[in-house]
């Protein structure tokens, strides 16, 4: 095939390329959430509604199951490499744990009860 005749099924591209993955990166947040949701969730897929308010709602859903999807896997990861460092003691490890310095006025409202 060629890419004149289908260029919306062949990619330019290829998968896994450097420049492939140089473009994915330049996507903005909402276009990686859309298509999380649409493909990788199947929410927004083919949904079946009917009205604005339904659609919305449909839309929140999806929404706060992406946040708590990406929410979740965040505490997994950080989870896993704090078991590593805690078998292996890696500085590579350590580093990357470490939180970033808090300057004392944000510190002083964190602090506030």
């Amino acid at each position: 095939m060629a890419l004149q005749d289908h260029p919306r099924l062949i990619n330019k591209f290829p998968r896994g390329t450097q420049r492939y993955k140089q473009i994915k990166k330049l996507r903005s947040a909402s276009e990686r959430a859309n298509s999380t949701m649409k493909e990788d969730l199947k929410i927004l897929d083919k949904p079946r509604v009917i009205g604005s308010r339904r659609a919305a709602v449909l839309v929140l859903l999806a929404a706060i199951f992406l946040l708590l999807k990406r929410g979740f896997g965040f505490i997994a990861r950080v989870t896993q490499i704090l078991i590593r460092f805690r078998q292996s003691k890696h500085p590579k490890l350590e580093r990357w744990l470490k939180h970033p310095k808090i300057p004392k006025s944000i510190r002083n409202l964190i602090q506030r009860e």
